[in-house]
């Protein structure tokens, strides 16, 4: 090949003295050197390479080293080139292209120093790899086309090599070599800097997460306080008036039965008087049979309603400060089977009860507000399945630390969109009339007065509802 061939610029440039003699060698070695040159020249425009052009032209430079060094091992096996340069030729064409794969993956991600230190790389290995051990393969095959052996064309051409040479080209590999090592080291470096980067990321998203959830559970917890605050004034406010109305409701009832009885004696007076029909007409304009039969009912349904609204408000009362009784040491199993011994006997026919529950479930609290809770807890889990038929099971158990207890029905569950307000005061899906919304809410705030909390764990099909306490050990201290 003529220096009229050569490449005229960029990163490699080719001169007759690259030549080998072995033209199908040489013809590849200037392709290779145009590959080189092709991504040098795009770089030195300041174009970044888009992820395709990358790895079409890092693809390309890779395919073609490995086609020519396949075509050199194959000549020298052929030629029968002495083993011990094959060998060391051989290593040099792996070592090059374990290299170059390396740096072109590390481009990949980030086309900056990375990439252009890969072409300095491989423009330098290049010319020295064709000056140094490419052209003793050319001399030593040469030789053996001329007669001599294999063997004796090794050690002539390592005598005669010129020292000074030859001590150059060997400093200068090993400089390149210690340089494809550091880059390979610093590759490694890279990646497992992004490993960390990644797993740190993750460690951070997960804090995050938890961060988010713990502020949610303070904000609902604060939520929930302040209703508290709020429930507890309005019981407050209320009981007052309650009062009266209870004592005026009482007194009227008292006066309609004196005004029932006077108007009674009326009739029995102007019976046969001469005042008779004006009485009777003055009883019809009034509609005094109604008023009679009326004022007892509207009574009755105004003592109900009174009555009603003192349990709310007692409900609230109990809500906002739990019960009067001391806490001590109680086995939750027992505090469900005395609410259950109530409760059957009024609960519908085709509501089945199944009751699983472990002796060791003991926490400090005060059972009469607890009862209370578990009668709510109850009483919500029967109006789910009442009338359609199934089953409330009720159960205890306890584990790391905690003891627990637990009402299940398998009814219709819960709508997942109001799961997070199922335990706010007055909230109800039940007709007006038939809840006032506080059950559920008294049996939460009974949980965090005796430092628990009670969740939802399954919203359908079936509700399942678990109140949650810290536990007492055998010696009746707190697990």
């Amino acid at each position: 090949m003529s220096t009229e061939h050569a490449a005229s610029g960029g990163s490699f440039v080719w001169a007759d003295y690259f030549e080998t003699d072995l033209g199908e060698v040489d013809e590849q070695h200037f392709k290779l050197v145009g590959l080189v040159n092709q991504l040098g020249e795009r770089l030195a425009t300041g174009r970044s390479l888009s992820a395709a052009e990358l790895d079409h032209v890092m693809g390309g430079l890779g395919r073609y080293a490995i086609l020519h060094f396949r075509t050199e091992e194959e000549m020298m096996k052929a030629r029968g080139i002495d083993q011990r340069h094959f060998e060391s030729h051989c290593a040099a064409h792996a070592e090059f292209v374990a290299q170059i794969d390396a740096l072109a993956a590390a481009s990949a991600s980030g086309q900056g120093s990375v990439l252009s230190e890969l072409l300095r790389y491989v423009s330098s290995w290049l010319a020295l790899h064709i000056l140094g051990i490419d052209m003793s393969m050319s001399r030593q095959l040469h030789a053996i086309e001329k007669g001599v052996s294999a063997a004796d064309a090794y050690d002539q051409d390592a005598s005669t090599a010129d020292p000074a040479n030859r001590a150059l080209i060997s400093a200068v590999h090993t400089l390149y070599t210690t340089v494809a090592e550091r880059n390979a080291e610093l590759i490694k470096a890279k990646a497992e800097l992004e490993q960390r980067v990644v797993e740190r990321t993750a460690d951070l998203q997960d804090a995050v997460r938890h961060l988010e959830a713990a502020k949610e559970e303070i904000v609902q917890s604060e939520k929930m306080a302040a209703l508290g605050q709020f429930a507890a004034g309005m019981a407050h406010e209320l009981n007052t008036p309650l009062g009266y109305i209870g004592g005026n409701l009482n007194a009227l009832g008292s006066y309609c039965e004196q005004l029932v009885k006077l108007s009674e004696e009326a009739d029995r007076l102007v019976a046969d008087g001469a005042s008779a029909a004006a009485w009777n007409t003055a009883c019809e304009r009034a509609d005094r049979d109604f008023v009679r039969e009326d004022a007892p009912q509207l009574l009755t349904e105004s003592r109900a309603g009174l009555e009603r609204i003192h349990r709310i408000v007692e409900a609230l009362r109990c809500s906002a400060g739990g019960a009067e009784e001391e806490p001590k040491p109680t086995e939750l199993h027992r505090i469900i089977d005395e609410v259950l011994l109530t409760y059957k006997a009024s609960a519908p026919a085709d509501v089945e009860f199944d009751v699983s529950c472990e002796a060791n479930a003991v926490a400090m609290v005060s059972p009469r507000g607890l009862a209370v809770a578990i009668d709510e807890m109850l009483d919500n889990a029967v109006k789910a399945v009442a009338g359609k038929g199934g089953v409330v099971r009720c159960s205890t158990g306890c584990s790391g630390g905690l003891a627990w207890l637990e009402i299940a029905d398998t009814g219709p569950g819960i709508n997942s969109a109001i799961a997070q307000h199922v335990f706010e005061p007055f909230f109800t899906t039940r007709a007006v009339g038939s809840g006032a919304g506080l059950g559920l809410y008294l049996a939460y705030q009974t949980a965090r007065q005796h430092h628990g909390y009670i969740e939802l764990r399954n919203t359908g099909p079936g509700a399942v509802f678990r109140l949650v306490l810290p536990a007492l050990g055998a010696e009746g201290a707190r697990a």
